[in-house]
C-alpha cells in the first residue's frame, strides 16, 4: 500500500467516488451493460478490453455546474450516441484506406468531427433533456477551437488551424481563418455544408473523401495535436486470450466483424468471461507444451460410463450442523487453491485469489507478548463483557404485555375496560449470546510494517472480547502480490487469523504471526468478506476494515477508490454495517478524511496516534455490540 501521507499533490487528482458511481450507473442505464465502468482520459474514448468508457479531462477544474454538464455530455455522446449509431465497418474500412495518406490524422479526425455533430443531433431528437448539456459542450469547445486557431497559425500548424476552422463552420461560430487562409477556406467550406445532410457514418466518410483532394498539395504536414480518440480503441486486436494450439485456426471460421460499438463491447466482454473460470486453471497453470500422442484414445459411444469420478468436499458446522459447500471458509481454506474472482466487480476481473490459514507464532517471545497485552487489556475486556451480559439479561427479563394469550397479568384491568381485552403477557425468548457476527479485514500491505505491533494488539483485543462473549467472528489479512501481478492476472491472498467456524478457539498465536506484504485491493477484499458474511444466519452483520491508506494495487489507482466505495455500498444494501479504522502515526489530514468519506461514508474513524489503535478498536466494538444487543 502507498501510505496516504505520501500523496503527490501535483499529480494526484482526488476522485469523488460517489459522483463516479453515479455516472457509471447512468452509462450502464444508457447502454444496457450491467458492469460497464467509467474513467477519464485526455479525450472521450471506448475501451472494450477493460469494459470502460472514458470521459475527457477537458471538464476538470471548472465551475461544478459546468463540470457536471460537460461530463454528462460526454456520456450522452458515448453511451446514447456512438454506442449504437456509429458504423464500425465503415470506420474500419476508411482507417485502412488512409493508413498511408500523408494527412491521415486530419481526415480521420474530420470523420469523427462530422459524426459527433450528426450523432449529437440524433441524441437530442431522441432525448430532448440532453440539449442543455450539448449546448454547453458546443459553446466551450467552440471557445477552445477559436482560441487555439490564432496560436496554431502563428506557429505554422496549418492543419490544426484548418481543423479549428472546420469545427467553427459546422457549429456556426465566427472565426478569423478567412483572413489568412482565404483560398483554402473557399475550397473547403462548400463541402462542410454537406455535413447537415449526413445520415450515416458512410456519409461522414464521404465528406472526408471529398476534402482529401482539395487539401492535396496545399497542406504540407498532418495535425500536430490530437482532437479525437473515440475511434482508437475500436480497431485494435481482439483480447489477448491465452489460446492453445489449434484454437486460432478455429477462430478463422467465425462470423465477421460487429457493426456497432455496443455489439463489440458485448462480444468482447462475453469472450473475456468465457476465457476465465476454473475449467481453464489446470491447463494454464499445470499444462505442458506439446501435442497428445493419441495413446489410450478410443471412439466414444452413447451411454458409456465415466472412467473416473471426483468427490466434492463439505463439512458441517459443529455449532449449527449446517453443511458448507466446498470452497467456503468452513472447508480447509489452508488448501490455498487459486480461484478466479467471478462476480467481484469489473475492476477485479483479472484477479485470482486463494485462502490460507496463517501459521501460529509459537515462539516464547510471541507468548510473552500475548500475556503482557492481555494483562493490560483485561480490565477493558471484563468491563465490556459484564456490560453486554447485563444488557442480554435485561432483554431476557423484559415482558411483552397486551397479548391475546400467554401468562395472565397481575393487574388484569383490561378485562373490564376493553371490549376485546388482552390481559396476557410473555417474557422475551431467552438468549445467551448476541445474535451478531463480525468480519475483520486487516490490510497486509507493505506500508503496515511500521505499525504491526500496535495492529496486532488491537486485533488481539477485538478477538478476546468477541471470544469472551461467544460471538462469531472471522479475521483475515489481505494483500496482493505486486511482483507476480500482470495485466491479465493479479494474485491476491487472504490469510485467516481466526475463522468463523473456530468459535471460541484462542487464536492469539496466529494473530501474532501477522506480517506486512505488498499491495492492497480494498474493494475486492470488502466484496470477499461480504460474501462470507452473507453465508451467516445471524441477524446483525458487521464488517470492519483496518487499513493505513488508500487502495494500491496493479491497475487499481483511482478506480480502486471507486471500486471500494461501490463495494461498501453494496455490502450495506445487503444489511452489513461497514466500519473503517485508519491506522496512522499522525491524525488524518482533511484530504485523507475526504478520501475515506468517499470510500466508507460517515463510518470512518481515525486513530490520532499508533498508541490509540487499541483504544479506538475498543470504542468501535463497544458501540457495535450495544447496537446489536439493543436490537435483540
Amino acid at each position: 500500500m502507498t501510505s496516504i501521507n505520501r500523496f503527490i499533490d501535483f499529480n494526484d487528482e482526488l476522485i469523488d467516488a460517489g459522483e463516479r458511481l453515479r455516472l457509471e450507473r447512468l452509462a450502464r442505464a444508457l447502454t444496457g451493460m450491467a458492469e460497464l465502468g467509467v474513467t477519464e482520459r485526455q479525450h472521450i474514448e471506448f475501451h472494450p478490453a477493460s469494459n470502460e468508457l472514458a470521459m475527457s479531462v477537458f471538464w476538470r477544474h471548472r465551475d461544478p455546474g459546468v463540470t457536471e454538464q460537460g461530463r454528462l455530455s460526454d456520456l450522452y455522446l458515448l453511451a446514447a450516441g456512438f454506442w449504437s449509431r456509429f458504423d464500425l465497418a465503415a470506420w474500419r474500412e476508411y482507417r485502412s484506406e488512409t493508413e498511408d495518406h500523408p494527412l491521415r490524422e486530419f481526415l480521420r479526425s474530420a470523420v469523427l468531427l462530422f459524426e459527433e455533430l450528426r450523432i449529437t443531433d440524433a441524441v437530442i431528437a431522441e432525448r430532448p433533456g440532453t440539449d442543455a448539456a450539448f449546448a454547453l459542450r458546443r459553446r466551450l469547445y467552440g471557445e477552445f477551437h477559436t482560441g487555439q486557431q490564432p496560436v496554431n497559425l502563428r506557429r505554422g500548424f496549418r492543419a490544426d488551424a484548418l481543423f479549428n476552422h472546420l469545427y467553427a463552420v459546422i457549429h456556426g461560430i465566427p472565426d478569423r481563418y478567412d483572413a489568412s487562409e482565404g483560398e483554402l477556406s473557399e475550397l473547403v467550406d462548400p463541402v462542410l455544408f454537406g455535413v447537415f445532410d449526413a445520415r450515416s457514418t458512410a456519409d461522414s466518410v464521404g465528406l472526408a473523401e471529398r476534402l482529401a483532394p482539395l487539401l492535396y498539395g496545399r497542406l504540407e504536414e498532418d495535425l500536430r495535436h490530437s482532437y479525437y480518440a473515440v475511434g482508437d480503441g475500436l480497431t485494435g486486436p481482439k483480447p489477448d486470450f491465452h489460446y492453445h494450439r489449434g484454437t486460432k485456426d478455429r477462430e478463422k471460421g467465425e462470423a465477421g466483424e460487429k457493426e456497432s460499438v455496443g455489439e463489440l463491447f458485448s462480444t468482447w466482454h462475453a469472450a473475456n468471461r468465457s476465457e476465465k473460470g476454473m475449467h481453464l486453471n489446470y491447463e494454464l497453470e499445470h499444462g505442458r507444451i506439446g501435442e497428445g500422442d493419441g495413446t489410450g484414445a478410443r471412439e466414444g459411444r452413447e451411454g458409456t460410463e465415466a472412467t473416473s469420478t471426483g468427490r466434492g468436499q463439505s463439512s458441517a458446522d459443529e455449532r449449527t450442523g449446517i453443511a458448507h459447500e466446498a470452497g467456503s471458509e468452513a472447508t480447509a481454506p489452508e488448501a490455498g487453491t487459486w480461484t478466479n474472482a467471478e462476480g467481484f466487480g469489473s475492476a477485479n476481473e483479472s484477479v485470482v485469489f486463494r485462502e490460507l490459514l496463517a501459521e501460529a507464532d509459537n515462539s516464547s517471545e510471541a507468548r510473552d507478548r500475548i500475556l503482557r497485552w492481555r494483562e493490560e487489556s483485561a480490565p477493558h475486556v471484563r468491563a465490556i463483557v459484564k456490560e453486554m451480559q447485563k444488557r442480554i439479561e435485561r432483554k431476557r427479563e423484559e415482558r411483552r404485555e397486551g397479548l391475546p394469550k400467554g401468562r395472565l397479568s397481575k393487574n388484569p384491568v383490561s378485562v373490564l375496560l376493553h371490549e376485546r381485552p388482552r390481559p396476557f403477557y410473555r417474557k422475551q425468548s431467552p438468549s445467551k449470546r448476541l445474535d451478531a457476527v463480525f468480519g475483520l479485514l486487516v490490510d497486509g500491505s507493505g506500508s503496515m510494517a511500521d505499525k504491526l505491533d500496535q495492529t496486532k494488539k488491537a486485533v488481539l483485543l477485538f478477538h478476546d472480547i468477541l471470544r469472551s462473549l461467544e460471538t462469531a467472528h472471522g479475521i483475515a489479512v489481505y494483500q496482493e502480490d505486486s511482483a507476480a501481478a500482470t495485466k491479465t492476472r493479479q494474485p491476491n491472498t487472504f490469510q485467516w487469523l481466526h475463522r468463523f467456524r473456530d468459535d471460541g478457539k484462542d487464536n492469539g498465536e496466529r494473530i501474532l504471526s501477522l506480517e506486512a506484504g505488498d499491495d492492497n485491493r480494498d474493494g475486492f477484499a470488502v466484496r470477499w468478506m461480504t460474501s462470507r458474511l452473507l453465508q451467516r444466519s445471524e441477524a446483525h452483520r458487521f464488517l470492519l476494515v483496518f487499513s493505513d491508506g488508500e487502495p494500491s494495487a496493479f491497475g487499481y489507482g483511482q478506480n480502486g477508490i471507486v471500486d471500494t466505495a461501490e463495494a461498501v455500498r453494496e455490502a450495506e444494501k445487503q444489511g452489513i454495517t461497514v466500519i473503517h479504522l485508519f491506522l496512522s502515526s499522525a491524525p488524518a489530514t482533511a484530504r485523507q478524511q475526504e478520501l475515506f468519506r468517499m470510500m466508507f461514508g460517515s463510518r470512518s474513524v481515525s486513530a490520532d496516534s499508533i498508541d490509540r489503535f487499541s483504544e479506538e478498536t475498543l470504542r468501535i466494538l463497544r458501540k457495535l455490540l450495544v447496537l446489536a444487543s439493543g436490537n435483540m
